[in-house]
């Protein structure tokens, strides 16, 4: 009990505009999650193909692809706050817009909406971090980090729970007009219920940078020298590689659910709720572990256990005839997340401290920029798979070896880190 009385306490002395930052970003992940949760098969239901859903969704990382690393450059020494305040504009605006043309078959102005949905949740991707390094000190960074990646379980838990009840209800009349609550209305109302963001946003404190800095051409010109780019490229290849794995299983992971086990977007809405609430809990404890038996345990063996849960889930494809294996399927999956996401907060706080406090906002910005990269990439590689009739399974047992290589080269960086004695 004095444990979690330590860790309740810790979680509450955070400075004050990190709460409004995490309250952004979970108002916008409600809108991000319900895409997770039920954008596809809500697009499978309008006549979209798995190639077309794959290929719409690839627009999601284009933009940030393109961004990212210029708005990591520029945000260095600047007020991270105006980003906030757009981010939480474009995202339920965009959401707003994307579910309307999907619903209308309005094909051709689709890839621009997912684009700029892209940019909008790139804007608090890259800002972020860097903001909560900067509020922070050594003794509540972790808890801020956790908290922030929390953001994301947590509005699973809620969007997961609002689906599933707006579809057990099934209709609704207003006035002489009588509604059937799809999936439509359902992202319309998540996706209107993101834009008190914006309130939060606007809320958040913070001091404005004193240090006289270069004009962003100016950074531009200095670019090669002013970063060390020989820890940035080490610290880079971890991420590249799981977020390529990444990038081909979890956008897509409700499709196979749907199309191996039959789950329809109100089932899988539950499981992604139950699931990320078992995330959010355990995301909580990361400081803890993290400070209590190190980077070892709280990247490198919850990411092994969370690749093993990978491979079980694949092969459930393969036994799917047996009755059994849909519950196998869903306990792997329930396991795999919260493993798989524990590991996110001590993974980035090892990358800020391993390059040290110049090269942050870079690394921000590239690690925003590769990772949507990485899932452009990853989708399109997933709509060549799939048109060739490549079984899911495959796909998964692919992207658990993309996770061992990186796991090897968090270990890799982790000794590095402790070689060169820096406190962990």
């Amino acid at each position: 009990m004095s444990a979690i009385r330590t860790i309740i306490n810790d979680y509450k002395s955070l400075p004050g505009p990190i709460y409004y930052l995490i309250l952004v970003q979970f108002f916008l992940n409600l809108s991000h999650v319900s895409f997770v949760l039920i954008l596809n098969i809500f697009m499978r239901d309008r006549g979209y193909s798995d190639i077309q859903i794959a290929n719409l969704n690839s627009y999601r990382f284009l933009g940030a692809l393109i961004f990212s690393l210029p708005l990591g450059i520029y945000i260095k020494e600047r007020q991270l706050k105006p980003f906030f305040i757009l981010s939480s504009i474009i995202v339920p605006l965009s959401s707003l817009s994307t579910t309307y043309l999907l619903n209308n078959n309005i094909d051709k102005y689709l890839a621009p909406y997912f684009f700029l949905w892209g940019i909008g949740m790139m804007m608090i991707n890259v800002s972020s971090i860097p903001f909560i390094i900067r509020n922070t000190n050594s003794r509540n960074s972790t808890e801020s980090l956790s908290l922030s990646f929390s953001t994301w379980s947590l509005a699973m838990i809620f969007s997961g729970l609002i689906i599933a009840i707006l579809k057990k209800i099934g209709s609704i009349s207003i006035g002489s007009n009588y509604y059937i609550i799809s999936e439509y209305y359902i992202l319309l109302f998540i996706s209107t219920l993101s834009l008190v963001s914006i309130v939060f946003a606007i809320n958040i404190y913070e001091d404005n940078p004193k240090r006289i800095r270069p004009s962003f051409l100016g950074q531009i010109s200095s670019f090669r020298k002013e970063y060390d780019w020989g820890i940035i490229f080490i610290a880079l290849a971890p991420l590249v590689l799981i977020a390529i794995g990444a990038g081909l299983t979890i956008p897509f992971i409700n499709l196979f659910f749907n199309s191996i086990f039959g789950f329809n977007s109100s089932e899988f809405s539950i499981l992604g709720s139950v699931t990320s609430g078992i995330v959010f809990l355990s995301a909580l404890f990361v400081p803890f572990f993290r400070k209590k038996y190190g980077y070892w345990f709280s990247i490198v063996l919850v990411q092994i256990l969370a690749v093993a849960c990978l491979i079980i889930l694949a092969f459930t494809q393969v036994y799917s005839t047996n009755q059994f294996a849909v519950y196998v399927a869903v306990l792997a999956y329930i396991m795999r997340q919260p493993l798989m996401h524990m590991a996110h907060p001590a993974s980035s706080e090892l990358i800020m401290n391993f390059v040290g406090k110049k090269n942050r906002e870079l690394i921000s910005g590239l690690n925003s920029s590769l990772w949507s990269a990485s899932w452009f990439f990853s989708a399109k590689i997933f709509q060549i798979l799939r048109k060739n009739q490549f079984e899911y399974y495959k796909i998964f047992l692919f992207t658990a070896l993309l996770y061992v290589l990186g796991i090897i080269l968090y270990s890799y960086i982790i000794k590095l880190y402790i070689k060169n004695k820096v406190t962990l």
